[in-house]
């Protein structure tokens, strides 16, 4: 009977430890953002597939001095979106924006879903980037947001946010 009780005990110990290393299956990540500008301010819109209260990170960069001028976190809405608008004057400056979801920022069920460090982001998401972070690989999302203007001489226009920033061509090459 001692062996039967030394046996089960063992075997509860094994599923238990067993449970403790199962690894959650990537899981699909959608964040698409995109927005316009005028001289004076910025919309963004973001929809996601994120869960209520996950931060994004939101940066507008001048790309002529590499100085970031505007930078802040936002959090998703129970539809995992957000809308905001900047004040920001723009007047001749040349500006890349990015969004970036960080997993190591994030409460504790977008963590839940994702990981710490990204282990859980399923790799074709737009914007899926690979680093380390405390000797860790680390995964998360940034994506570049160009700014596209409506005509040559307009100070209005678009974003777009993709995987990496879109080259515009210049009219009339």
């Amino acid at each position: 009977m001692k062996k039967f009780k030394i046996i089960c005990l063992l075997t509860l110990a094994t599923f238990a430890l067993s449970a403790c290393t199962i690894k959650k299956p990537p899981q699909n990540l959608a964040i698409k953002a995109n927005g316009s500008f005028d001289p004076k301010s910025i919309g963004i819109k973001v929809e996601s597939s994120l869960p209520k209260d996950a931060k994004l990170n939101i940066i507008f960069q001048n790309d002529d001095t590499k100085k970031i001028i505007y930078k802040t976190t936002i959090k998703t809405d129970e539809k995992g979106t957000v809308n905001k608008k900047i004040a920001l004057d723009l007047r001749d400056k040349n500006l890349t924006g990015f969004v970036i979801f960080k997993p190591d920022e994030q409460p504790r069920n977008v963590q839940e879903k994702f990981g710490k460090y990204g282990e859980n982001i399923r790799s074709n998401a737009v914007g899926y980037t690979v680093g380390k972070k405390n000797n860790k690989k680390y995964m998360y999302i940034k994506q570049y947001g160009t700014f596209w203007k409506f005509g040559k001489l307009s100070s209005q226009g678009y974003i777009i946010y993709s995987k990496e920033k879109l080259k515009q061509e210049k009219e009339g090459k």
